[in-house]
């Protein structure tokens, strides 16, 4: 079987920069080395990223090692079960990840990579390589569009990051998506790549298209490098230096370095990986598949989270079973101060996918155990950011909240709960 080594040997790639070029920024490595830079000799991330960065972290997904594409991704939306492994096709190795779409829909689904779920927040860097395959018979009409795979996505802050919902505004969502097109093809005979980004600056309600002149092809597995580094914040304002860059077959063919994407720092990358839609109104002409393998990401720029041993009170997530209950505080547009109290033990902690919320770690929270407080109960208080979420695991009853002004939206243990009925004080219950 081809090796990725020796299919950038063959391949005699020779494309240039067919997307927008801003400003060109070289990122260096500790060591000095140019990361935008690539060999032939690159069979993995590791070759070209610095992995001893601090804050780092190069992340290998080895589709051997999973059952489920649920055991290495968050899959969702669209029709799930149309993600699946395939031990028929692979590049490399024992099975490749697949995803159906079945004539005249639209809808494949998203096996993304869940950064906050695998603890690590949302960092501001990112990187990824695949080798992806379309199906041999990969077949699409004239101007036809289809999604394979996102740089970054966050949906935590907001719906504006997909599906038309308007142009982001800095703390409401964002992406940076690439497509398969058989726009602007000529005489090629394969298809081309684009790219479709919800970013501040666009134009209209749907994110920004750009074509990027770099054919692939049915059949043949092509070698996919994504990079997205966020935009820096300054007094509350986005700066316009947030990057995209791709790589084919180990050619750089798209760069961007003016993006504005967020105004806030909390606000990264949540998801990156495959994500597949045909469309946006039409529809495959005939049953399409796309293929993923060997699938590595190195994120950097990982927010920083004490370790769950050093405190008792900041519990690590992955022990939510061990506990009776969960608290989601969910904050609105002002910064918040409250009080919570539980007739047992409270701990802090920081998730995803719970209540629909992401909670990240406050360090402002101070728990006072019950055999230490006046009341008898557990006590967490903290002053809320504005749109933020503070989780909480607790083994008894949920007794009161102290809250000024109310949150936006009140979660315990899976059921959400009108602020205002509930007792502000223990004495209250």
């Amino acid at each position: 079987m081809v090796s990725r080594r020796s299919l950038l040997k063959i391949s005699g790639v020779t494309t240039v920069v067919g997307g927008t070029v801003v400003g060109a920024a070289s990122l260096q490595s500790n060591d000095g080395s140019d990361e935008n830079e690539r060999n032939e000799s690159d069979d993995s991330l590791a070759d070209t990223v610095d992995v001893q960065r601090e804050n780092a972290e190069l992340i290998e997904i080895d589709y051997s090692e999973h059952s489920r594409p649920e055991d290495a991704y968050r899959v969702w939306t669209g029709q799930p079960n149309r993600m699946s492994f395939d031990d028929s096709v692979a590049f490399d190795g024992e099975k490749s990840l697949r995803c159906d779409i079945l004539k005249e829909t639209s809808n494949g689904t998203n096996a993304a990579y869940w950064f906050p779920a695998n603890g690590y927040g949302q960092p501001n860097k990112v990187r990824q390589r695949s080798m992806i395959r379309l199906s041999e018979d990969w077949t699409m009409e004239e101007n036809d569009v289809c999604r394979f795979w996102t740089a970054g996505l966050n949906t935590e802050a907001g719906p504006h990051g997909s599906g038309g919902r308007g142009r982001p505004s800095g703390n409401d969502g964002w992406s940076i998506m690439l497509a398969v097109t058989d726009r602007r093809n000529g005489e090629n005979s394969g298809y081309n790549l684009a790219t479709y980004t919800y970013h501040m600056d666009q134009s209209g309600s749907t994110g920004e298209f750009e074509v990027v002149d770099s054919p692939v092809h049915s059949g043949e597995w092509f070698e996919l490098e994504t990079e997205v580094v966020m935009n820096t914040v300054s007094d509350g304002e986005a700066d316009p230096n947030g990057k995209g860059r791709y790589w084919l077959n180990g050619e750089l063919v798209y760069e961007r370095t003016d993006f504005r994407w967020t105004t806030v720092d909390e606000q990264a990358i949540e998801y990156a990986g495959p994500l597949v839609r045909y469309g946006g109104s039409e529809v495959a002409p005939i049953d399409l598949t796309v293929f993923y393998d060997e699938h590595e990401l190195f994120a950097a720029g990982i927010p920083e989270i004490p370790p769950y041993e050093n405190n008792p009170y900041f519990e690590d997530p992955a022990n939510l079973d061990d506990y009776d209950g969960r608290v989601t505080y969910v904050n609105g547009d002002e910064e918040s101060t409250y009080r919570l109290y539980i007739d047992g033990f409270v701990a802090h902690s920081n998730w995803s996918n719970v209540d629909g919320h992401q909670s990240k770690y406050n360090e402002t929270v101070q728990i006072t155990p019950a055999d230490e407080s006046e009341s008898g109960y557990a006590i967490a208080e903290a002053t809320a950011k504005p749109h933020t979420a503070d989780g909480y695991l607790f083994n008894g009853e949920f007794v009161a909240l102290d809250a000024d002004p109310d949150p936006a939206e009140l979660w315990i243990s899976g059921d959400q709960v009108d602020p205002a009925t509930v007792p502000s004080s223990p004495e209250d219950a």
